[in-house]
């Protein structure tokens, strides 16, 4: 990735919000703060009928407090949820999205699950993923999620469980706005594994394969030992390497259309 030619992330979106409703999001808001951000903090109150909903549902109605918010912002922002760990340097870092697709791009930071579809001129990858936990958004885009989330609360008034980060990146492109994915995590989502997730099959939480650099402080699933957390990651390197020898890190049908060498440059690229 040219960084000297892409925009600072800090420089890009000077907010950052982090999405809460009890937990301690201290650590994260000081190490936003120290990259340069303005650490906003988005705490929940839920209805006694909200508090019934699936956790899943009720993260939901995080994000769109976040996007009601950077819908009346005059300016793109970040958003967090509360168990993202960053990586250090995160403000210096290029904004992974090309310059003129800025304002009409979700632009992920941390791609829970990604499959690279194909290469911009400045060497980011347009692309899937699920999971929300750390993206950037324009006032314009954070205008659009809204009117999916007014979809998601008719088609689902209970709160039932449902997989709505995974399919919002396809919302999005069926009306012309792209997703964008960093080629490697700008952090880490540090959180433990909501159970919910079993119920469709995952067997396993989702951490990131490799990332951009040394996280800014140790995640909660390390349960505060580094022993645990360097075992964590290797096994999600390993799990990385996996998606990307089985073809689900870059489907085969991507790698005809965008010529199999570049892609694997990039993919492979993001291991070495």
């Amino acid at each position: 990735m040219n960084s000297a030619a892409m925009t600072r992330l800090k420089d890009y979106c000077l907010d950052a919000y982090v999405i809460c409703y009890k937990e301690n999001t201290s650590q994260l808001e000081d190490a936003l703060l120290r990259e340069g951000f303005a650490a906003v903090r988005v705490k929940t109150d839920y209805s006694p009928r909200q508090l019934g909903f699936s956790a899943a549902y009720r993260c939901l109605i995080n994000h769109a407090n976040a996007w009601l918010l950077a819908k009346n912002s005059n300016k793109p922002v970040a958003i967090f949820e509360a168990d993202f760990v960053p990586v250090r340097g995160l403000g210096s870092l290029p904004i992974p999205c090309p310059k003129d697709q800025l304002d009409n791009a979700l632009i992920y930071l941390y791609a829970c699950g990604p499959q690279f579809w194909d290469l911009s001129r400045s060497n980011v990858s347009r692309g899937h993923a699920g999971g929300m936990v750390a993206y950037v958004v324009s006032p314009r885009v954070a205008a659009l999620l809204l009117v999916f989330y007014d979809e998601q609360v008719r088609a689902n008034p209970q709160g039932a469980y449902s997989t709505w980060d995974a399919e919002i990146g396809y919302w999005l492109k069926s009306r012309n706005v792209q997703s964008y994915l960093p080629k490697r995590h700008y952090g880490e989502h540090g959180g433990l594994w909501n159970c919910e997730h079993s119920r469709i099959g995952l067997r396993r939480p989702h951490r990131a394969d490799v990332m951009q650099g040394r996280l800014a402080f140790l995640p909660a699933y390390a349960h505060g030992s580094r022993v645990r957390y360097v075992l964590i990651r290797f096994q999600s390197y390993v799990y990385g390497l996996c998606r990307l020898l089985s073809g689900r890190l870059i489907a085969p049908h991507d790698a005809r259309r965008m010529g199999l060498g570049p892609m694997l440059d990039f993919c492979v690229g993001r291991f070495i």
